[in-house]
């Protein structure tokens, strides 16, 4: 057995809440250690390898997909980044006589995403030499930009004499909490928890990028999502060499990290955005899509669907949590095919159903 706890402490030194809790070090090194004779070892390669740690979380992903494929009782044959292709699916498995090419993306740049990795890489550079054995969670204001950078940590460097970690916990900061103001506008919450290892240097802990000066939630940008997605889309289309059929799946795995309403905004990005108006000859009120999807016809036509994963499944998850969007120009294949991942939830449109109410067309039509 291989002792891969030295690369998983430098390769997820990002991730504190990892590398300081001995038993998710004991799992993560014991699911690298099954995947390796399993013919899974270019995964494990892949995660030992990589130093960069915006890269650890695309490779976790990748592990908390393997693990459920593995866990599925009749998957089939399951292979990661097959051999022989110029251009390979990140996973490749069999599954009730259909075959299955995955690949497995995160989506890191929206907006609010860039805010987290710009605070996290500052947050090291800034605040890991103070003799303070803490991490620091933030709650973000959607007005915050990365002119606020320089300042933000300046403030936090001089006024460091100022703060105590938290002690109570009724809040999703804790308490006490902090505030960091500029022009009258709450851009910053945050606070202060002591960590277990006592090691000195403050660092990154829980961020929230969603939120406003007064609390609520931001609805995420559509058009910056949708273009996104189709990053994503167009970067695994390549590795889809197989045609669509009824024996053959091809599916995006996508997780959008630190985004809220993500599945409320995807049919948007995928089927054209949504709108309601008013019939000019009956006077009823319709719904229809825009032409601005990107599932539209002819569009990514070797993607049968795309699968949007909940943030909080990972490599410790024990359960799924994601929803299923077809590509429409293949319903008449995906309909039939098993689940990859038992628990998903499928996304059927009104229009799919036939429902004489729902009108499909341009917007302004």
């Amino acid at each position: 057995m291989k002792d891969f706890r030295p690369d998983i402490r430098t390769n997820l030194s990002f991730y504190r809440g990892i590398v300081e809790d001995p038993d998710r070090i004991e799992t993560l090194h014991d699911i690298l250690n099954e995947l390796d004779p399993l013919g899974l070892g270019k995964l494990v390669q892949n995660f030992s390898a990589q130093r960069a740690p915006e890269r650890a979380s695309d490779i976790l992903f990748e592990i908390s997909m393997c693990q459920l494929l593995r866990r599925h009782p009749d998957v089939q044959h399951l292979e990661y980044e097959p051999p022989g292709e110029v251009h390979r699916p990140d996973f490749r498995f069999l599954l009730h006589g259909v075959g299955f090419d995955l690949q497995v993306k995160q989506l890191h740049n929206t907006k609010n995403e860039l805010t987290k990795r710009l605070l996290e890489r500052e947050c090291r550079r800034h605040l890991s030499r103070l003799p303070k054995p803490w991490l620091i969670n933030f709650r973000v204001a959607d007005h915050f930009t990365r002119q606020h950078l320089n300042p933000f940590f300046a403030y936090l460097k001089r006024s460091l004499d100022r703060f105590s970690p938290a002690t109570t916990f009724n809040s999703a900061l804790g308490e006490p909490q902090y505030r960091w103001e500029q022009d009258g506008r709450a851009l910053v919450q945050f606070s202060f928890v002591e960590k277990r290892s006592r090691e000195l240097g403050i660092f990154p802990g829980v961020i929230y990028v969603v939120g406003t000066e007064s609390g609520f939630t931001a609805r995420i940008d559509t058009e910056t999502f949708r273009k996104g997605v189709e990053r994503l889309l167009r970067k695994s289309r390549p590795s889809f060499i197989r045609s669509a059929s009824p024996t053959q799946a091809n599916l995006l795995v996508m997780q959008a990290q630190n985004i809220l309403f993500a599945d409320k905004t995807m049919p948007d990005a995928l089927y054209g955005t949504e709108h309601f108006g008013v019939h000019k000859n009956t006077g009823k009120v319709e719904c229809f899509r825009a032409s601005n999807g990107l599932f539209r016809p002819g569009q990514f036509s070797n993607i049968c669907g795309l699968i949007l994963v909940h943030p909080e499944v990972w490599c410790f998850s024990e359960h799924f949590r994601g929803d299923y969007f077809p590509n429409s120009s293949h319903l008449r294949y995906v309909q039939y095919y098993p689940k990859p991942f038992e628990e998903t939830m499928f996304t059927i449109l009104p229009e799919w159903r036939g429902d004489p109410h729902t009108v499909v067309k341009k917007a302004g039509e």
